[in-house]
């Protein structure tokens, strides 16, 4: 796929932003938009949109920043576009871009998937978590060694092979403890 940017989020972008936003993710693992772009920690956060010459918004992204880590919080593609390779093709410009601005180094959380799931957590939407580990993979991805127990589930921590070795439990927990609502600590698996 070609042609495919990424910019700040635009007032006249925000409707159909919100709508994907609010349609690829559930209600229990969205932040408000609006902690992200105008709350006290609004400055750690950079809420982007994927476009291409044939969809303004083909896609979203948020990253969040702290320290010498960014994460990747939210990416969605638009559901008409899924499929076509832009998620491919969107990470390693998210991963430079992190690179250009702020340098840090950049990973992304996804559910564990089974069997590896810890007891405690159900192990919900299981095909959902082999496909996505899979896509991330397929994308160059690596695992980091790094687990935790948040919001209910068992997550791992993913990042370019380059970024792997940087990612901590500690730097992931300062980051969530400095950026997110409360109540969104990490344990240590």
């Amino acid at each position: 796929m070609t042609d495919i940017r990424l910019s700040p989020l635009r007032d006249a972008d925000r409707p159909a932003y919100t709508a994907l936003y609010e349609s690829s993710f559930p209600a229990s693992e969205r932040k408000e938009l609006d902690y992200m772009l105008t709350g006290e920690k609004a400055a750690a956060y950079e809420v982007l949109v994927i476009s291409t010459p044939d969809s303004p918004v083909a896609g979203m992204v948020i990253t969040v920043t702290h320290g010498d880590l960014t994460m990747l919080d939210y990416l969605a593609i638009s559901p008409d576009l899924r499929g076509q390779g832009l998620g491919h093709a969107v990470l390693p410009m998210i991963r430079d871009r992190v690179k250009e601005r702020v340098g840090a180094h950049f990973f992304l959380e996804i559910e564990t998937p089974p069997p590896l799931c810890i007891p405690r957590d159900p192990c919900a939407n299981a095909e959902q978590r082999v496909r996505r580990k899979a896509f991330y993979a397929s994308a160059g991805m690596v695992e980091t060694g790094v687990r935790a127990f948040i919001y209910g589930n068992d997550m791992e921590l993913l990042a370019f092979p380059e970024d792997a070795e940087k990612v901590t439990f500690e730097g992931y927990d300062a980051l969530l403890k400095a950026t997110f609502p409360k109540g969104m600590e990490a344990e240590r698996i």
